[in-house]
């Protein structure tokens, strides 16, 4: 089958002159080579079990075991650098180099892709360039030789050789060992030539086999190989030929099996073990096809005809594995096929071979995965193959070994897909095979992965369990899958958890590459791990990328297998983080088999977040030389962590989103502040004090991490950037008490910082809070729709109040009342300061601030002062979002409290000469108040300005600017703000008082000041000027000065008021702009008013006399009044007595009173106090019904006029002792006349029907329909003027009324009032009449004397001042007639 140049093929299969074995040790005899040639034979010493192998032939754990892909690992050589020697010293040198390779944490130059606590993928370094360009998509296949650190990869005419295992010294890229092949490809389409290396000493010797032709090149050594002499290299070169290969028929997989030996799998399936080296060692290819001993043993390899049983060879092999050593120069080899069959065969050193078993383990293996319940649910479309194999490392029990081939049990490890039309499944089967019997004690299901096979995928997946075999390693076209295979310790949880046949898998993962880039694995092996590290590792050489190394460490001392669980989800959303975007080749945006619940990943990621701002990511490091990187670097993890969530993850809730961007936010603060501190540290002044560094030490160590001085942590700021990112708001208040802790120190020490030191540090202050506060902000407007919110809900880092997103979050960071108490005090502070300083002043010792650092820190001022602004609308805007009623209500108390500290803060900032920025950002935050303050007062300041230089003959074109400009502003903003800049202009005249100015300069926008009056009730005192002096409007000045009225508080302005009211009413009628029927009735209620005031200053006048007895005070002049006249009648009522002193007050004041307070204070004067005959004590009772009826007729509240009506009769009745006036015994006729008449009733009554009140309204028809009036609570109610009034005011108010009452019913009861009323009433309107008779007969007699004079008189003369022709001042003559009336002409 094989054709060999140097060796003929009898002599390699059969040497005939070997000499037989001789002795129990089968040792060989080995011919003597010359001394020229080196060569080393196959002795009984080749094929002797390693060094450490127990009394029991059985293996130890650290023996040597075969890769995943066949390769054998000699343990010896991986504690040497690179295998190239057994001696034991160089060994012992090599040890001690690799200890301090360990402690210099991958100084190979390798780059870290990814890392988790179970495993982590490193790009190695060694790679040729060639091999890592992304854009090098040329084909080639690659081998490993783990147990020697070298790798191979070949294309069509070249092998590149090297060592990818290299000295952590060496960070480059290796130099590859090219080596031309001698036989090229037909054609690019071949399949590529298969490569592998053979230990050797001191440099591996390669193997070459081109697939399609059969031809073999073995060089003992690479530098034979790589001679650049072509002939030296044919002529050291042992060739031969693979024979008898069909059409279409190729080697497709090259397999180690021995050290000296490989099995040579082609696509039709037949199996050779290829040699190379003769049993006396001299190089030699030699090939053997594995054939059964015969066809009665169950075996497949019979003849070339039947080979795998049937009449030729089977297609569907899948896996050829070597195992480790059984005895001296033997081993087990194992052959699947897709369909499920398994061949064990035992081959030897000297060629010979036998198959064992022959097993078909489909059904068993269709079992097991239907007892683990992830069965594909389309069971009708299955398609079941076996993918790999693999021969699973010894197992430790306790001090015995057990290797893969102990006694005559084979254990493996099976890698099955069963896939039907929607649902792919794949499988790890555990397979004991025990002299042909198949036994399946664990499955572990891949969950992580189940992504179909595609059609015509190649490579082929690939298992790899290197040891100690806890991890299994899966290789698919752009996927490598991590499975443990550890098993939990049995539990009463694990028991519940577990099913039949199947304990849960503790841990597996998917390392996927990025598909749209290219990449293909086209070469993977288990790999050794270096001494004294515990764990298992793989190696995978990647098209377009270069190799890989994927580790997995072991499990803890003292932890089970059970710590070692599934990935969390932080755990993925982590290694996403903080590798996703630093390499292309990984694609760490997770799988849909791996999903997590919503809290899992929400949790998560603020974990994250957290680690990041506070570096206690074991992915970060927390020292280096450059803060600015490392802050950097924490900043783009943050953003790589919202941006991974975006794209990958189900939505965020927005309290989630909320809580990323405050953690980002701050960390793009923590950046911006240490670029200002690096800067000021560079500038400090020598002995002075640096902000950030002093504020940072003050800080209690609550709110900070403390430095470690054991461990030289000895900068705490760098210390508090690193560790306490995530506290920056404790930092912004203590920006203002760490600077007046200082100055406070300063003066306790006796020396006085100077102002320029004070100035530095608050310019530091304000940079620490601009930075703090103002980056935020930015940020978080900037970076909004990364985090998922609408940019058009934000403005300027600010929702808006009407936006929703407020709602059920916590309180953010920037608006949190200590902060927003610090940004503001920082400021006031700084006002404080600037208007303290003193440029003449006599302290020597006082250094004054350079004069550009002032302006500096105004310009910040400006600047801080938007912040303060911006504070406190967010804080104002989350308290009016809450549920909470008592919450909201302190919002808009808060906000309504605001306006007046920014008025404030803009007129100072005006004020330090930053007059334009205080316009804008009163323009910013529509501020018109502050607007108009601002601009009106720098008006005003520069108009005494120029007044003063007028004076003194001066002028300034500057100020003028300044007027101008401020003028300018004035008039814009009418037509840019309207309405709102017109209110609050025109309020700021309005609050000084200047109304002439608010009347005079108004006119330039009439409209303006026209609506403005018209919409403040509180101008109409005046508005009704404008309303006929600019507007011609005599009906809205009628009704500016009504509604005037009602605020007047001046008797004798209210009454001017209501006059000019009653002249605008007047002219508005004649001018046809108001109604005459609505004309009258308003002349009507105005009369009224004017007659209620002349009442009021009747009592006024009344009083008079009484007050100029007293002091110009107000309570002295009450307490005299009440003195008088609030004796007997409010004695016991408390509630009347207290209503009474109020109303008089008011009235000593010459205060309006109301109609209803009026009527009660004349009805509460005592009769003793009063002169009876005066007109007020005789008419009182009849002015209070009067008043209550006006007022009725004002308001229309006809039962409050009904209550007080009968009030006011109850009180005039009681004010006489109406049971003694009963008692007429001894009594004339006068003298009981007398006493009836001098009631306050009868002068009442009488009263009444002088002047014709009673004719719309008589007099009650018997005095018990007065009783009860306003004795309770519900008869109060019926009153408007009680409407509102709470019960207990109420209550008092009745029992005062009821004592009234009591004495209305003891004036009916004994002094029989019920029979006196009608005479009373009847004598007084007889009285009444009298008295009108007599009034007539006195004026008609009058007249008749007054007309007798004028008639005997004849001819008036009229003297007057001298004069000409009877004109003024001189004599008027006047004729009358008979009549008495004068004659004209």
């Amino acid at each position: 089958m094989f054709s060999n140049s140097t060796v003929p093929a009898s002599t390699a299969l059969r040497n005939p002159r070997r000499r037989q074995r001789t002795g129990s040790d089968d040792s060989v005899a080995v011919r003597q080579l010359p001394k020229r040639l080196k060569r080393s034979g196959l002795t009984t010493d080749t094929f002797k079990p390693l060094k450490n192998q127990s009394a029991n032939g059985h293996l130890h754990n650290n023996e040597a075991s075969p890769a995943g892909n066949g390769y054998l690992r000699d343990a010896e050589s991986q504690s040497s650098a690179g295998g190239e020697t057994n001696s034991l010293a160089i060994r012992n040198r090599g040890s001690r180099k690799l200890e301090r390779e360990k402690r210099n944490n991958r100084g190979d130059g390798s780059f870290e892709l990814t890392k988790n606590d179970t495993y982590n993928v490193n790009r190695l370094a060694t790679t040729p360039i060639q091999f890592q360009e992304q854009g090098n998509l040329a084909k080639w296949h690659g081998e490993f030789a783990p147990s020697l650190g070298y790798a191979v990869a070949t294309t069509h005419t070249q092998a590149f050789i090297w060592r990818y295992k290299q000295a952590s010294n060496a960070t480059g890229s290796s130099k590859p060992t090219v080596v031309p092949l001698l036989h090229a490809a037909n054609g690019l389409e071949d399949p590529l030539p298969l490569g592998a290396l053979v230990p050797s000493s001191p440099e591996p010797g390669l193997l070459i086999v081109m697939p399609v032709s059969g031809k073999i090149s073995y060089w003992e050594s690479l530098s034979s190989a790589a001679s650049v002499d072509r002939g030296r290299q044919q002529q050291q070169a042992i060739q031969g030929t693979v024979t008898g290969l069909a059409s279409g028929e190729h080697i497709e997989k090259i397999t180690e099996a021995e050290p000296q030996a490989f099995l040579l799998t082609s696509n039709f399936g037949k199996i050779v073990h290829l040699t190379i080296a003769d049993p006396q060692g001299k190089a030699s290819i030699g090939a053997q096809i594995l054939r059964s001993s015969g066809a009665d043993v169950g075996g497949i390899f019979g003849s070339l005809r039947n080979v795998f049983g049937g009449g030729g060879w089977l297609r569907d092999v899948v896996a050829v594995k070597a195992g480790n050593p059984i005895h001296k120069g033997q081993r087990e080899c194992v052959v699947g096929t897709s369909k499920g069959v398994l061949q064990v065969w035992d081959m030897n050193w000297n060629g010979a071979h036998a198959l064992k078993y022959k097993v078909d383990v489909k059904s068993e293996l269709l079992k097991s995965i239907q007892d683990t319940g992830t069965f594909p649910r389309d069971s009708d479309n299955q398609i079941f193959k076996i993918l790999d194999l693999a021969f699973l490392p010894a197992v430790v029990t306790g001090q015995e070994v057990t290797s893969s081939t102990s006694g005559s049990t084979t254990r493996l490890l099976v890698l099955t897909v069963i896939s039907g039309a929607n649902a792919t499944r794949y499988n790890l089967h555990v397979i004991n095979i025990t002299r042909g019997e198949i036994d399946i004690p664990v499955v572990h299901p891949i969950t992580c992965y189940t992504s179909p096979l595609m059609p015509g995928t190649a490579p082929n997946p690939q298992l790899l369990v290197p040891d100690p075999g806890q991890i299994a390693y899966v290789t698919f076209e752009t996927s490598l899958v991590l499975v443990s295979l550890e098993e939990i310790e049995e539990s009463p949880d694990s028991q519940l958890q577990s099913e039949a046949r199947r304990i849960p898998d503790p841990f597996q993962d998917v390392v996927d590459f990025h598909k749209d880039k290219g990449y293909m694995i086209v070469g993977c092996a288990g790999d050794v791990m270096e001494k004294g590290h515990r764990g298992s590792a793989c190696v995978i050489m990647i098209r377009g990328y270069g190799v890989i190394r994927v580790s997995c460490a072991s499990i803890e001392e003292g932890l089970t297998s059970a710590d070692r669980t599934a990935l969390t989800a932080e755990t993925k959303l982590e290694q996403a983080v903080m590798y996703g975007s630093h390499q292309s080749l990984l694609d760490l945006s997770g799988r849909p088999e791996t999903q997590f619940t919503t809290e899992d990943v929400r949790d998560a990621a603020l974990r994250i977040s957290r680690s990041i701002t506070s570096s206690s990511s074991k992915h970060l490091s927390t020292a280096g030389p450059s803060m600015e990187q490392h802050l950097q670097k924490r900043a783009t993890a943050l953003a790589d962590l919202i941006k991974h969530l975006r794209k990958n993850c189900q939505p965020l809730d927005h309290v989630t989103r909320w809580k990323l961007l405050w953690e980002a936010e701050k960390m793009a603060a923590a950046r911006a502040i240490w670029r200002v501190y690096n800067d000021s540290v560079s500038h400090t002044h020598e002995g002075e004090k640096n902000l950030l560094f002093e504020l940072v030490e003050c800080i209690s160590e609550n709110d900070k991490t403390e430095n470690r001085p054991e461990h030289h942590e000895t900068d705490h700021v760098r210390h508090w950037f690193i560790k306490d990112v995530w506290r920056l708001e404790f930092v912004v208040p203590w920006a203002f008490k760490a600077l007046d802790t200082l100055h406070r120190w300063s003066i306790e020490d006796g020396q006085p910082m100077s102002s320029a030191h004070r100035a530095r540090l608050i310019s530091q202050a304000y940079d620490l809070q601009l930075m703090a506060l103002g980056t935020a902000y930015s940020f978080r407007q900037s970076n909004a729709s990364l985090y998922g919110f609408d940019e058009d809900a934000m403005t300027d880092g600010l929702l808006r109040q009407d936006f929703q997103e407020y709602e059920g979050m916590p309180q953010p960071w920037t608006c949190s009342n200590i902060v927003c108490e610090a940004v503001q005090t920082l400021a006031e502070y700084f006002q404080t300061f600037a208007s303290d300083l003193s440029p003449n002043s006599s302290d020597e010792d006082v250094v004054d601030p350079p004069p550009e650092l002032l302006p500096m820190i105004a310009e910040k001022h400006g600047r801080l002062v938007d912040i303060i602004c911006k504070t406190h609308i967010e804080r104002f805007q989350f308290l009016q979002a809450s549920d909470e009623v008592r919450t909201r209500r302190l919002g808009q108390e808060l906000e309504k409290h605001f306006n007046g500290p920014r008025k404030a803060l803009l007129k100072g900032l005006a004020e330090m000469g930053q007059l334009l920025a205080a316009i804008e950002l009163g323009e910013k935050y529509k501020d018109m108040h502050a607007l108009a303050e601002v601009l009106e007062s720098e008006i005003q300041v520069s108009h005494e300005e120029l007044s003063d230089l007028v004076k003194a003959g001066e002028s300034s074109e500057e100020i003028c600017a300044k007027v101008a400009i401020c003028e300018g502003y004035v008039n814009e903003y009418f037509d840019k703000y309207g309405t709102a800049w017109a209110n609050a202009y025109f309020a700021r005249f309005v609050a000084q008082n200047r109304i002439s100015s608010l009347l005079t300069h108004g006119r330039k926008h009439r409209y303006h000041l026209t609506a403005f009056l018209r919409n403040h009730p509180k101008c109409t005192n005046f508005s009704w000027i404008n309303e006929i002096s600019v507007e011609g409007n005599y009906a809205a000045a009628a009704d500016d000065l009504r509604s005037a009225q009602k605020q007047a508080e001046s008797l004798w302005a209210k009454k001017i008021q209501v006059s000019i009211s009653k002249l605008a009413t007047m002219a508005a009628v004649s001018v046809q702009q108001e109604e005459d029927d609505n004309a009258k009735a308003i002349l009507q209620t105005t009369d009224g008013r004017l007659e209620v005031l002349a009442i009021q200053e009747q009592v006024y006048d009344y009083l008079r006399p009484t007050l100029r007895r007293a002091l110009n005070d107000t309570p002295a002049r009450t307490e005299i009044v009440m003195e008088q006249y609030g004796k007997r009648f409010v004695k016991e009522k408390p509630a009347l007595r207290g209503a009474m002193k109020l109303h008089i007050a008011r009235l000593v004041e010459e205060k309006v009173l109301d109609a209803e307070d009026l009527a009660d204070l004349i009805s509460f004067m005592d009769e003793d106090g009063l002169d009876p005959d005066s007109e007020f004590a005789i008419r009182r009772f009849l002015m209070a019904l009067k008043l209550v009826r006006l007022h009725a007729m004002e308001t229309g509240d006809i039962a409050s006029k009904e209550l007080l009506e009968k009030i006011i009769w109850r009180r005039c009745i009681i004010q006489d002792d109406w049971p003694s006036i009963n008692r007429t015994e001894l009594k004339d006729e006068a003298q009981v006349q007398n006493e009836a008449r001098a009631t306050a009733l009868f002068k009442t009554l009488r009263e009444g029907f002088k002047s014709d009140f009673w004719t719309p309204n008589p007099p009650p028809t018997t005095p018990s329909t007065l009783l009860a009036a306003g004795t309770s609570i519900s008869s109060l109610r019926t009153s408007a003027r009680y409407k509102h009034a709470p019960d207990t005011a109420l209550s008092v108010i009745a029992k005062d009324l009821e004592i009234e009452d009591v004495a209305l019913d003891t004036c009916i009861s004994k002094g029989r009032l019920e029979e006196w009323w009608k005479g009373i009433v009847d004598a007084a309107q007889e009285s009444a009449r009298d008295e009108a008779d007599r009034r007539g007969e006195e004026e008609s007699l009058r007249f008749e004397e007054e007309k007798m004079g004028r008639r005997e008189g004849g001819r008036w003369g009229v003297d007057g001042m001298e004069g000409n022709d009877g004109a003024v001042g001189g004599r008027v003559d006047v004729d009358v007639d008979e009549e008495g009336d004068v004659l004209m002409g």
